[in-house]
């Protein structure tokens, strides 16, 4: 992902989060090196996106008996919702599955809301499971998040 996607990824954010994040804090996202985002094109359209924090440091805050060198935190996936149920975002998964393991990403984790029944079914296809709740995670909604997880 890069600036002058931001615009056409901003619309998406709009249309599939309830609480989007802004251009700034896009912009602060993908300034990190620590980041990978992507921009998922069909032609010259942005269709969606997605992206992961790798944290290299010995972390092992995830009640596990096993110590994990590279965590990474899946931060935000999105399709354009014309474009979903269509393989896209299987297709952005395998991508950023694929890219984490190169730079040897070991665990990988997400937060999601327990109402986003779409989500909960897709993350599962990935062999994620629930390994805690962060209560109060979404404020503005009184809604808890469910931590999902897996090895990669």
């Amino acid at each position: 992902m890069i600036e002058k996607d931001l615009n056409e990824v901003i619309n998406i954010e709009r249309t599939v989060f309830k609480h989007p994040w802004t251009n700034n804090y896009f912009k602060l996202i993908i300034s990190d090196m620590n980041n990978y985002m992507i921009s998922l094109k069909q032609e010259k359209s942005i269709i969606g996106y997605g992206g992961y924090h790798l944290l290299k440091s010995n972390t092992n805050f995830l009640s596990t008996k096993k110590e994990y060198n590279r965590i990474v935190h899946l931060i935000n996936i999105a399709i354009d919702p014309f474009y979903q149920k269509r393989g896209c975002g299987t297709y952005l998964m395998n991508t950023l599955v694929n890219n984490a393991r190169s730079k040897h990403g070991d665990y990988c984790y997400l937060e999601v809301r327990p109402s986003n029944s779409r989500a909960l079914s897709f993350y599962k296809k990935f062999n994620f499971t629930i390994i805690g709740i962060i209560e109060n995670y979404y404020p503005y909604e009184e809604e808890d998040a469910l931590v999902f997880g897996r090895e990669l």
